[in-house]
């Protein structure tokens, strides 16, 4: 009896797997405003997938991350605006901070001893319009690119914009999906903060689905334990 309930909730915790999967990028933060260096989100490792969702307050407008890499590599990279009709006319612009980076002069404030490059960035109109399945959001791609990453050391990702109107915007980087416990378990808070980001409002499908997953999460707990 053990074993078969072992089972049924393995399959349940591959069906949670495949429907988290489905975010793409591990979120390490979402809403907030992390507007210089000393309050940049602290990514992982750099290949991990993972994504920042910060607000632009106006005359704070600036969402920074940081990642630290042991040596030379590469960095994927995506910037995105939330799909609403009030940042239609929005624009952000961002650029990678760094060690051994040529020097720049940026309408913002690099930290001494870094160089830096500016990456294109388009505007909302000009954008790709995407939808986010699990969260049922959409988002404007205004910006994808691969940075190079010289030498070990920490780098930033900073995105800025010169509006006088509050607006918010993510940063996505790297490409591995890497999924654990505490993202089965807090999918549910994860997709009504990313809504409220968004500012979605409630969606009865995605509340419902991530409820299922979140007390198939607990039930594989319960039965691994009862099998020990």
């Amino acid at each position: 009896m053990r074993v078969r309930i072992a089972r049924v909730v393995g399959m349940a915790l591959l069906l949670a797997l495949a429907s988290v999967s489905a975010f793409a990028h591990r979120p390490v933060a979402i809403g907030g405003v992390f507007d210089g260096p000393a309050a940049a989100a602290q990514l992982g490792p750099v290949d991990v997938s993972q994504v920042v969702y910060g607000e632009l307050p106006a005359g704070r407008a600036s969402l920074w991350i940081a990642v630290d890499v042991p040596g030379a590599t590469d960095l994927r990279m995506t910037l995105g605006i939330p799909a609403l009709d009030r940042l239609r006319t929005y624009r952000v612009q961002w650029a990678v901070l760094g060690p051994e980076l040529p020097l720049i002069a940026l309408p913002i404030s690099v930290p001494s001893g870094l160089g830096g490059m500016l990456v294109l960035s388009t505007p909302v109109g000009d954008s790709a319009l995407v939808h986010e399945p699990i969260t049922d959001t959409q988002s404007w791609i205004v910006g994808e690119a691969t940075a190079h990453l010289p030498t070990g050391g920490r780098y930033y990702v900073v995105a800025w914009s010169a509006s006088i109107m509050d607006g918010k915007a993510w940063i996505a980087a790297g490409e591995r999906e890497v999924l654990g416990w505490q993202d089965i378990v807090g999918l549910r808070q994860t997709i009504e903060r990313a809504r409220a980001f968004h500012e979605a409002g409630t969606d009865l499908r995605f509340v419902a689905l991530s409820k299922a997953l979140y007390l198939a999460g607990i039930a594989l707990v319960i039965a691994l334990l009862a099998l020990l």
